[in-house]
């Protein structure tokens, strides 16, 4: 692989600086009073009462607990957590595209242009403004790239020990995050300060890309503050296993259920067809047929697991076909709605949250919904688009092992991941990667268009003068 290194075009100005900080707060207000404080889930709401009532299952991460419980001390609810990651978001974004940029006014225009394509294409905005950890996982992240490009023009400890202190919230919050932020975290441990990286600094590089590993597993196994170990999560595996085996029956047209998992008959292999649904695990497994034969689980997470192993093995064309219509789902390569492209507002809890503005929320929830259903606004095409300029990008800096290399890779990792272990096709799903692809089209286009200029104004320079 050529040689890492770190190629920002330009540092930015303290006008650059300022003008983030204003952009990322105007956009964080606005939204902040049309949906305070956030929309909430049943997920959001579980979360915000772990952070009360303390920690009980791992099946969804901790960390986004130990968010909201920052997010009451702030703000006395959760609405602390709906202003930090929407402004940690815009102003990583957007300070990351200060790098990239030529100017001033290109570098505003490549933030204002990041921000206009979470509403070209509505479903990124349909999860900003809902507390899903998937929105967390990202504002983290990108501060963490932040944090490195500007460790690359000038190193400092607190800039350094920060890249891995904003990794490790941003891998324990997801549990397939890893793969989108796995590839920098390759790059920073080749490159912690840019070409000036010394030996010791990529030592220090590689020890905090373990240590993250290491606490982002480990807030999993125990909880804060009284580290309890929390029981483990086989089940949730099973249980998208489960309705994997669901699905490969309904292609099969042939019951492949693990024996002794339904109550008396079993189901019918024709009957598949009718419940199997490709959106949700939920919506499957609340189908009437299905509950009359299973009620309950009669088998342990084992035996579901290596009935699923079998199948997969035996029937492996109609389990790609299962998990491809998932991902059709997600990405929306059909003709109909995109499935739940955002949250309707808060949903009824015991602690007495509700919409400071419902009428505000009520009129933009509909036009999300509306505008996802145009197929110009579907999230694959962000996503192709993004790939597409990278490779141009990537090619035109020497194929070097950079930043957009390191995006491009994150972002493959991200779907390939959720491909295979995603347990529903909720639009959320793949806003880590939709929000890596909207950032990549920025920045590639600043790339390329500053290689054009670098190009029509130095004609008679070597190739080599041309890269960064």
């Amino acid at each position: 692989m050529p040689d890492a290194s770190v190629d920002p075009l330009s540092k930015p100005h303290r006008a650059d600086l300022a003008f983030n900080l204003c952009l990322a707060a105007l956009v964080t207000g606005l939204l902040s009073l049309c949906v305070w404080p956030g929309l909430m889930s049943f997920d959001s709401l579980l979360a915000y009462r772990q952070s009360i009532e303390g920690v009980e299952t791992a099946i969804w991460p901790p960390m986004h607990d130990y968010l909201f419980y920052v997010s009451r001390i702030l703000s006395g609810g959760p609405g602390g957590l709906l202003v930090i990651q929407c402004f940690v978001l815009f102003f990583s974004a957007c300070s990351i595209c200060s790098h990239y940029a030529g100017s001033r006014w290109i570098s505003a225009a490549m933030g204002l242009g990041l921000i206009g394509l979470f509403f070209l294409f509505p479903t990124l905005a349909g999860t900003i403004i809902v507390l899903w950890k998937d929105v967390t996982v990202v504002s983290f992240a990108l501060a963490a790239i932040a944090a490195w490009l500007s460790c690359a023009h000038k190193f400092s400890r607190v800039k350094f020990f920060a890249i891995f202190f904003f990794l490790t919230i941003a891998i324990a919050l997801r549990y397939n995050a890893l793969p989108l932020a796995l590839p920098f975290m390759v790059l920073v441990a080749i490159a912690p300060a840019g070409r000036k990286s010394s030996s010791r600094q990529r030592i220090s590089a590689v020890v905090g890309a373990v240590l993250v590993l290491c606490i982002s597993y480990a807030t999993t196994l125990w909880r804060l503050p009284d580290l309890k170990r929390l029981p483990p999560v086989g089940n949730l595996v099973a249980v998208i296993n489960l309705w994997d085996l669901t699905g490969v029956s309904a292609c099969e047209d042939k019951n492949l259920l693990p024996a002794g998992i339904e109550s008396e008959t079993r189901i019918p292999d024709s009957d598949f067809k009718r419940f199997y649904d490709p959106r949700h695990l939920n919506l499957t497994f609340a189908d009437a047929e299905w509950t009359q034969h299973v009620p309950r689980w009669g088998v342990s997470a084992d035996v579901i697991q290596a009935q699923w192993k079998a199948v997969v093995l035996g029937y492996p064309l109609c389990y790609l076909h299962v998990r491809t219509a998932v991902l059709r789902e997600q990405f929306g390569f059909h003709a109909h709605q995109v499935f739940y492209p955002t949250h309707g507002g808060i949903d009824e809890n015991k602690f007495g949250l509700h919409l400071a503005y419902p009428d505000r929320v009520s009129a933009l929830t509909q036009r999300i919904a509306a505008w996802s259903s145009s197929p110009l606004r579907r999230i694959y095409i962000l996503h192709a688009l993004a790939i597409v300029l990278a490779i141009f990008a990537v090619r035109a800096n020497r194929w070097r092992y950079d930043l957009v290399f390191a995006m491009g890779l994150g972002i493959l990792g991200f779907v390939g991941l959720l491909y295979f272990a995603a347990p529903a096709a909720d639009a959320r799903y793949v806003f880590p990667s939709g929000v890596f692809s909207a950032l990549l089209v920025i920045i590639c286009l600043g790339r390329l268009g500053a290689s054009l200029r670098a190009k029509r104004n130095f004609p008679r320079l070597s190739e080599n003068d041309y890269t960064h």
